[in-house]
């Protein structure tokens, strides 16, 4: 059995996140681009400890910028949402890495998402979106999941990669999130569940300022909005199960 199992949609991702990841038990398996392709790859992954997503991605709201780490708090498909209780954990190791991490939800959409769309998910509480993560999450079960988007193209530009440089930028991220990975899939594997203390960085407020002095200790900036905080009821040993319900429920006022 795979230790770690990371899921990207395309070669060039592939290869940007298999440079970082350590040498050790570890599958980079490309699914192809769009929902589609990502449902079918998830109905034949090969067994793991751990599943991650990664990649990059498409910010929704303007204040992230090429290069910024979207760790999910959630993943969300239509009026439909999972968890991912691991995200402050994931986000204090990359920032310990010196990388720019942001935390919130991330949507999958069937289709490229430009202009107004954008600003429509944004109003409900989105960060980022991409086209391969809902069904990789949906088929992780109970296994430790983690959805990270590095941010190729942002709101203020008419369509994706009309910025060339952006592109270069993200990629050069990606290729750096692979120790941090991997130290989250160790410790999320023999964890079984997050604890409180796994979770005590607000995870609404990560940057990549290397402010955690240990793994998941708070770090506090202030650069989201609040949605996505702490999803899903906590079991009576504080960890969160990983449960699918309806995305609106997740906001919070």
């Amino acid at each position: 059995m795979t230790a770690l199992l990371v899921c990207t949609a395309l070669g060039i991702e592939a290869r940007a996140v298999r440079h970082g990841l350590p040498a050790g038990d570890t599958l980079v398996l490309r699914t192809g681009m769009g929902p589609e392709r990502a449902a079918r790859a998830a109905a034949r992954l090969p067994s793991a400890d751990a599943l991650a997503v990664a990649g990059f991605g498409g910010a929704v709201r303007e204040d992230l910028r090429a290069g910024d780490v979207l760790v999910a708090t959630e993943v969300r498909f239509g009026e439909r949402a999972l968890p991912c209780p691991w995200a402050p954990f994931l986000a204090a190791e990359l920032a310990r890495h010196g990388l720019p991490v942001r935390t919130g939800p991330l949507v999958t959409c069937d289709h490229v998402v430009t202009g107004a769309e954008r600003g429509l998910l944004a109003e409900r509480g989105a960060l980022a979106v991409d086209m391969e993560t809902w069904p990789l999450a949906e088929a992780a079960g109970d296994l430790p999941f983690a959805a990270l988007r590095v941010i190729a193209d942002t709101a203020d530009v008419r369509s994706p990669w009309a910025v060339p440089a952006y592109g270069v930028v993200a990629y050069r991220v990606l290729r750096r999130i692979g120790p941090a990975l991997a130290r989250w899939a160790a410790h999320a594997s023999g964890a079984g569940h997050p604890t409180d203390d796994d979770r005590a960085m607000d995870d609404d407020r990560a940057t990549g300022t290397d402010r955690a002095t240990s793994v998941g200790r708070a770090m506090d900036t202030g650069r989201a909005t609040g949605a996505g905080r702490r999803t899903g009821p906590e079991a009576d040993d504080g960890s969160v199960p990983r449960e699918e319900r309806p995305f609106p429920s997740s906001r919070e006022g």
